[in-house]
């Protein structure tokens, strides 16, 4: 094997220069692409020949030669290493998923990496701070590297696993004192890689569970539960006390439910939020942690999945200088999202906008949060009393509960003001009826209201491995699709999880006008409101939800499952 150290021999400052070069040089790739690729790159603090490999740009065995006769390096075959003899614990795991590389061997006086990119030299000088050894960089095929890195995690998580559950039994009789101790590693490994690797799945959710015999990890991602991994029965209570410590609950307290949040640092300018709540069941505690990613909040409303019929009547509608805008659906639809994405939209030096939330789930700068505190005294509706003596121009709820809320609100949206929030109903026009069930009167909701929008999440088909299906002529007739549509299925690859890798919103806007306020003031039932609203190019979310069917979006198994009546 060569020891030489590329570092120090054929690198210099300006090789990603020579990389471009030779990339157009060899017509692998047009000027244009390789400019919004080297500019992509860089706002993901990215390698170009990483981010080229990721989004496979250029096919990964082309590009892994045009490396080799760039940096006149011979392509090593990692299969031919097994994961047992990796040393892993050369370098942090954060460093080994954020950069690609993979420790192969280490020696007396230095290190074999295995990499995509041999200029990366910030990596690369990384690696030397961690190991105190020298490095020899072998290039390697992306494609193997992910594998491998695959391979490390899950291997970091068996050892964790393995020796908190070996931990657990030498302290089962320990327990009180057990939770007090600060030197708990396994634990702390085990619950820090549980988060890491929700992280990298972009799960939104960790869920601990405990039942008679065993103790069960599940991450959900794009809206399905995933099973994960299934720890000792003996580490349940030694694990919950971890996760309320980290959210600064009451680790005495095992009868009530707990609710608290907590922050981790995963770079020195990224972090995520957590937050955590605790619920009692007949074996233990079972803890959901909430990952909350500031980073994931749509700033763009043009992001949020509307048709353009209901992209106008949506900008229409939240520009209007007051009104009662309402965005309904059950729990997990994305409402909050639908939200914040408006406000980021309103949120201008010359507005003075409030929410008040239960809880706050994202920090918006420039916006007044006020998070809801019953046990303080501290209501939806005195919050909201408290907002209108302090000259708002924009009130977000978080949602109307009960009349007393819906009654300010209301007013509120009558007496010059723009007011936001949500409703559990399935539908737009429902949620006129659940107005009216609470109390409003119904000249109240027809003055007041501005728009209704209801939706609903549904995956996204990868775009890497989705098949194109022929419909029959039956379906596309049920549908109302043209004949011999061709739409897309679910297939599975690694980039995604069940064939779907992401999720899109489904809308159905119901935008106020004369017309509908007259049906409402006549206690038209939702159906006959629905109809009105069709003269006016109103689409349920059926039909929205066939719509992204037919451009390839979703499938109809999807559509099916998240709106049942299709």
């Amino acid at each position: 094997m060569n020891h030489q150290h590329p570092t120090s021999n054929f690198l210099h400052p300006n090789d990603y220069t020579m990389i471009e070069n030779h990339l157009l040089e060899k017509k692998l790739i047009d000027s244009q692409t390789l400019a919004d690729a080297t500019d992509c790159a860089k706002t993901k603090k990215q390698s170009l020949l990483c981010y080229l490999a990721e989004k496979q740009i250029i096919p990964l065995d082309t590009l892994t030669k045009a490396a080799a006769e760039i940096f006149c390096l011979p392509i090593t075959d990692l299969s031919q290493h097994s994961i047992n003899e990796i040393p892993t614990h050369l370098i942090p795991i954060e460093l080994i998923t954020s950069a690609n590389v993979v420790p192969i061997k280490q020696h007396q006086t230095h290190t074999d990496i295995a990499m995509v990119d041999p200029s990366d030299l910030k990596t690369i000088d990384a690696i030397k701070f961690h190991t105190g050894l020298e490095v020899n960089v072998l290039l390697a095929k992306y494609n193997q590297i992910s594998q491998l890195i695959k391979q490390i995690i899950t291997k970091k998580n068996t050892q964790s696993l393995g020796s908190l559950n070996n931990q657990s039994q030498n302290h089962k009789e320990n327990f009180e004192l057990d939770i007090l101790t600060k030197d708990d590693e396994p634990l702390v490994r085990f619950v820090n890689n549980m988060i890491e690797n929700a992280i990298n799945k972009n799960a939104s959710d960790i869920h601990f569970e405990v039942y008679e015999k065993y103790c069960r990890v599940r991450f959900r991602q794009d809206g399905i539960l995933h099973e994960i991994t299934k720890p000792s029965k003996h580490i349940a209570q030694r694990l919950a006390a971890r996760l309320k410590i980290m959210a600064k609950l009451d680790i005495s307290e095992r009868r009530l439910p707990q609710d608290g949040r907590c922050k981790i640092k995963l770079t020195e300018k990224k972090s995520i939020e957590i937050r955590v709540s605790s619920c009692p069941t007949i074996y233990g505690e079972k803890i959901v942690l909430r990952l909350l990613n500031p980073e994931g909040i749509l700033r763009d409303t043009q992001q949020l999945g509307f048709n353009q019929k209901q992209q106008d009547d949506f900008f229409a509608a939240i520009n209007k200088p007051q009104g009662l805008i309402l965005v309904t659906g059950p729990t997990g639809s994305g409402k909050t999202v639908t939200l914040y994405a408006a406000l980021c939209h309103l949120n201008t030096v010359n507005k003075n906008i409030s929410t008040v939330e239960d809880p706050v789930e994202i920090n918006l700068p420039g916006i007044n949060q006020v998070n809801i505190n019953n046990k303080a005294g501290l209501t939806f509706s005195k919050t909201l009393r408290a907002f209108l003596r302090q000259d708002p121009d924009i009130i977000m709820i978080g949602e109307i509960r009960d009349f007393e809320t819906a009654e300010i609100a209301i007013k509120a949206a009558q007496t010059g003001h723009l007011v936001l929030s949500t409703l559990h109903t399935n539908s737009a026009a429902e949620a006129i009826t659940r107005l009216h069930n609470m109390g409003v009167p119904l000249y109240n909701i027809a003055s007041s209201i501005a728009l209704i929008t209801a939706q609903r999440l549904a995956r996204k088909l990868c775009s890497k491995c989705k098949k194109p299906h022929n419909l029959s002529p039956a379906i596309c007739k049920k549908f109302s699709f043209p004949q011999d549509t061709t739409i897309f299925k679910a297939s599975n690859c690694k980039h995604c999880s069940e064939g779907y890798f992401g999720r899109i919103a489904i809308h159905e806007t119901l935008l106020m006008n004369e017309n509908l306020q007259d049906f409402i003031l006549q206690k038209s039932n939702n159906l006959i409101i629905e109809k009105a609203a069709k003269q006016h190019g109103f689409l349920n979310l059926q039909q929205t939800g066939l719509e992204k069917v037919q451009q390839g979006l979703t499938s109809l198994e999807e559509i099916h499952r998240v709106i049942s009546y299709v």
